[in-house]
């Protein structure tokens, strides 16, 4: 009955991946951490480490106490930059800081192993994000789209250099037509239930093509099938456990 783990490691857009409801009062909305967990049912635990306003270098420490305390993670993405990629400010990380602090959480990863997978920073709608931070802008404390693409652009060419699959999200809502990806974000900078889909969609995709083995289709389905049981349920336990 020991289950390997999938570790979501990342800030808030990981933290918030179970929240159905992403907007008060409104409908229910997709969540990229139930799907999971429902498509690893029985197969693998998912183990969510999301730290809201954290940065790649305040997520540096943290991961190793993450690793010495959690037992048999056998995958995990790693998720930061739409706070290190602020141009001014507490969160704001620089370009060449911000990508060896990831390279820092590759290797840790490897070295435990384990196995990554980066994200890149999505897109922001900065009209609609200044409007709720507006404190904040006043200091200068700026997201842009072009910024995010420079972020997630060096970590394209870090998971390749590493040889690890990378999810380029910036692409991913750049190809929605028009100003429609702006769906895709709930208050300029967090997902939508329409963004975690495709979130989950590409995840899967890289899973597939890099990890197969730990593609949901390619894992066995812990203990018999109720309809398989005997009476006396002697063979529950016949499969690899």
């Amino acid at each position: 009955m020991e289950y390997k783990k999938f570790l979501l490691f990342g800030d808030s857009i990981t933290e918030f991946a179970f929240n159905t409801r992403p907007i008060e009062d409104d409908k229910d909305q997709y969540a990229l951490g139930a799907a999971l967990v429902n498509e690893y049912t029985r197969k693998m635990d998912i183990l969510q480490r999301g730290f809201k306003g954290y940065t790649s270098k305040w997520a540096l420490k943290v991961l190793p106490k993450i690793l010495h305390n959690e037992s048999n993670i056998a995958m995990a993405t790693i998720f930061f930059g739409a706070n290190d990629a602020c141009s001014a400010g507490p969160q704001c990380v620089p370009l060449p800081e911000f990508v060896d602090n990831i390279g820092q959480m590759v290797s840790a990863m490897k070295a435990h192993h384990v196995l990554p997978i980066i994200i890149g920073p999505g897109l922001v709608d900065t009209e609609k994000w200044e409007k709720t931070r507006a404190d904040e802008t006043a200091l200068g404390y700026v997201r842009t789209n072009e910024n995010f693409t420079v972020y997630s652009d060096a970590l394209a060419k870090l998971a390749d250099d590493e040889k690890i699959p990378f999810v380029n999200l910036n692409k991913a809502f750049r190809e929605i037509d028009g100003d429609a990806w702006k769906s895709l974000l709930t208050d300029g900078l967090h997902f939508s239930g329409e963004g975690y889909k495709i979130f989950h969609d590409k995840l899967i995709e890289v899973i597939e093509a890099h990890y197969p083995q730990y593609h949901p289709k390619n894992m066995e389905y812990k203990l018999t099938d109720w309809r398989d049981v005997l009476d006396d349920g002697s063979n529950i336990m016949s499969r690899k456990q």
